[in-house]
Formats: C-alpha cells, sequence, structure tokens
C-alpha cells in the first residue's frame, strides 16, 4: 500500500500524516484536559490549607501528636483531609459534562456488560492490586538499603480508631472518593484522551491518577490499577466498573480498620495477610484464563494513532506544568528512613 500511495501521490507522500488543523484540534483538547488536572491539582491544595487553618483556628479542636511525636489521624483530621479531591474532581466532572452537553445516563451504561463482567474483572484487579503491592515492598526495600524512604515522616501517623473515625472511612474511602475520583480520572481525562487512542488514554489517565496521589509508592498503586480501572470502562463503555473496582479497592483496606478496632492489630495483620494471598491466587488465575483465551486485549495502537498522541502532546505547556507539580510532590514526598519509621 505504501509503494502504491507513493506511486500515486509522489516520494514522500505520508498516509498518517497530521494535517495543521488537526494538530490544533488536537492539542486544544489535550491542552483543556492538562488545565483541568492542573486546576484540580492547585485548588484542592488550596481548600486543604483553607480547611486546615479553620480547624487550627477553631476553638474545640487541635491537632493531636502521640508520644513517638507522629500525628494523630482522628474522624476530624481525615475527613478534612479527603474532601478537598471530592469537591474538586466532582465540580470538574460536572463542568466538562455539562459544557459537552452529555447525559449521565452516557457514563453509566450497562448494556455492554455481560453477568460475569464485573465478577471478572474483580478478579484481574485483585491480582493486579496484590502485583503493585508486591511491588511496593521491592521499591521500598531498595530505598532503604540507602537509609533513604520512598515516604518521609509525614505520610506515617498513628490511627485514632473510634466508630466515628470508622463511618467517616465508609463514607469518603469507600463511597464518595472513587466516585468523584473516577469522574474526573475515567470520566474527563480517559474519555477526553482517548478519542484519538484509547491506548495512550489508558496509560496517560493512568499515569495521571497514579501521580496525583502524592508519593512513589502510591504512584505505582495507581497507575496499576488506573490501567486496569480505564481498560475496563473503555470495554464496557461505562464507568460502573471503575467506580465499583474503586470502592473494592478501597474497602479492602477500611475493612482491615474495623477488624483492628473488633479484634485488634494482630488480627488485622493476619486478616491482610490471608485477603492478599488470596486475592493472588484467584486473581492470577483468572487473569491468566482470561488472557490466554484472549479476553483480554489491549487497544492498539498504530502510526496513525502514535502520530496524534505523544508527539502532540508533548508541545502542550499545559503537560508539563502539570507534570512539574507531579513530580515535585513525589520527589518531596521521600526522606531519609527515621527511627519512627522502622518501628
Amino acid at each position: 500500500m505504501g509503494n502504491y500511495d507513493q506511486m500515486l501521490y509522489g516520494q514522500g507522500y505520508d498516509p498518517f500524516a497530521v494535517s495543521q488543523a488537526e494538530k490544533k484540534a488536537i492539542k486544544k483538547q489535550m491542552g483543556d484536559t492538562f488545565i483541568m488536572c492542573i486546576i484540580a491539582h492547585v485548588m484542592i491544595s488550596v481548600i486543604a490549607m483553607f480547611i486546615f487553618d479553620l480547624m487550627d483556628a477553631y476553638p474545640g479542636y487541635e491537632f493531636r501528636t502521640a508520644d513517638n511525636g507522629l500525628s494523630i489521624m482522628d474522624w476530624q483530621y481525615s475527613l478534612a483531609g479527603s474532601m478537598p479531591s471530592i469537591i474538586m474532581c466532582t465540580v470538574l466532572f460536572l463542568f466538562d459534562k455539562f459544557t459537552n452537553k452529555i447525559k449521565m445516563d452516557d457514563y453509566l451504561r450497562t448494556d455492554r456488560m455481560g453477568g460475569s463482567f464485573i465478577p471478572l474483572f474483580l478478579c484481574v484487579l485483585a491480582f493486579g492490586y496484590v502485583t503493585s503491592i508486591l511491588i511496593q515492598l521491592l521499591v521500598t526495600a531498595g530505598f532503604n538499603a540507602f537509609d533513604y524512604s520512598p515516604m518521609n515522616e509525614n505520610y506515617y501517623f498513628e490511627t485514632d480508631l473510634t466508630p466515628a473515625y470508622l463511618a467517616q472511612e465508609v463514607l469518603t474511602t469507600i463511597v464518595l472518593a472513587p466516585i468523584a475520583e473516577e469522574l474526573m480520572f475515567r470520566g474527563v481525562v480517559l474519555r477526553r484522551l482517548s478519542k484519538v487512542s484509547r491506548r495512550f488514554g489508558i496509560i496517560v489517565s493512568a499515569m495521571f491518577f497514579g501521580l496525583m496521589h502524592g508519593n512513589l509508592l502510591q504512584t505505582i498503586l495507581g497507575f496499576i490499577i488506573g490501567v486496569i480501572f480505564a481498560y475496563a470502562d473503555i470495554k464496557a463503555g461505562s464507568l460502573l466498573p471503575s467506580i465499583i473496582g474503586h470502592m473494592f479497592v478501597n474497602g479492602s483496606a477500611v475493612a482491615m480498620s474495623f477488624v483492628e478496632y473488633f479484634a485488634g492489630e494482630q488480627a488485622s495483620t493476619m486478616a491482610w495477610t490471608i485477603m492478599l494471598i488470596m486475592f493472588f491466587i484467584i486473581g492470577a488465575i483468572f487473569a491468566l484464563v482470561l488472557f490466554f483465551g484472549k479476553k483480554i486485549r489491549f487497544p492498539e495502537s498504530t502510526e496513525y494513532h502514535r502520530k496524534r498522541t505523544v508527539p502532540i502532546m508533548v508541545t502542550c505547556i499545559s503537560f508539563w506544568i502539570i507534570m512539574a507539580f507531579y513530580i515535585v510532590d513525589v520527589i518531596t514526598a521521600m526522606g531519609p528512613l527515621t527511627d519512627i519509621m522502622k518501628e
């Protein structure tokens, strides 16, 4: 076909070339998407600072520290840390939805999901989840070998486990945060970036989702499960898989807080270990069956797609701005390994 095109149109003809008009339209689409991520990043920080300043000034509340110097995470502290992200992700999604005049039903369709879709998706997700934790352990061990840590002391805290804290975790961590973050990262970022290339949309939306967590370990987790979320959403044509999957992942962690509250820390550690082993075995079996049965097929990336994705993305100033924010967050989250962190 290439030789025929050259004979017909002349030497140097490129059937996949991007016209200036098309390049401009794609660049605007990408740029607008990255600007929304910048707005989310900046406003989340501003809202968080405002909320924490209000709490600090409120006569009936004080930020507490444990005897070992670690901050105590109570339900008010946790709620204040969660709400800025929930608010901004939801606001930006609604802005994008109404600007583009998209019906909510188009985000939550179920017609492409059979009865086995969600169970199989959760099995693959469980395998990806445990795989990411194993990678986190390897990365942490590598840093620790040089007396350094991918997360500094500020990321360590004591949890004030109370009924109020557990109720807040169920509301924000299991319900509100998964919905809001999926509306933003899959409902806005993935949908916009996958208009030219689904593979590109999956990878970049997962990368942003991981990086927005602000530290290397959660970036690893966010990227791996973000790829699985995005793939499932594209296959289903719906945000329901990623919302359910996000609730599943967060709920697994919150469940251990309930175990610790009712049965103690040792029981929680044992339950966590058993759960991860089950996730890995069951998830690996179904993931391999689906992969070798060719039920999992990553979207193609042709020369047409390649010319319309990364080469245009790297010309967007907004892309480099948001990446700078994210990378600074990840680097500044690192720090020396202290005695408190070794306990």
